[in-house]
């Protein structure tokens, strides 16, 4: 559990098994599963500042541009705490600005899409610590609950 309501962090040694755990349990009916709002598997975590959060996000993010194989993606973030401090939607663009910029950079064809993107450059914050993914379409697909806001 966290201070922030209805928000869980935990860590597990296979994603893929927990993730299929989840979704066979929907399947089979499990009743705990419908209080199960969503989860995102986050592949790297980090402390940071509100003054150093921009930087640090876009030096987590660099990688996924050689993961993005063209196509269409967006970026989220998720601020749980910092209120006033960091501000979602500016963090957003610019990170998507950096990653469009590295994409260009290395002759890749992408384009922002906030409607069934092939990628989502998830970042969720719980006070002072971040954690980073991509999410493919294929990912959100096969398991409904990973879903960004």
């Amino acid at each position: 559990m966290t201070e922030f309501k209805d928000v869980c962090l935990g860590y597990v040694e296979d994603v893929t098994n927990f993730l299929e755990a989840i979704r066979q349990a929907a399947e089979e009916g499990a009743p705990w599963v419908k209080d199960l709002g969503r989860v995102i598997p986050v592949e790297k975590t980090f402390h940071f500042a509100p003054e150093t959060l921009a930087e640090q996000l876009k030096e987590a993010v660099t990688p996924y541009v050689g993961r993005i194989s063209g196509g269409t993606f967006h970026v989220r973030l998720e601020r749980r705490g910092l209120i006033g401090q960091v501000i979602s939607h500016e963090m957003e663009r610019s990170v998507a600005d950096h990653l469009f910029a590295l994409a260009e950079k290395e002759g890749r064809q992408v384009m922002t899409s906030f409607k069934n993107a092939d990628y989502i450059v998830a970042a969720e914050t719980v006070g002072h610590e971040c954690g980073v993914t991509l999410l493919t379409r294929d990912l959100r697909q096969r398991y409904s609950f990973v879903k960004t806001r």
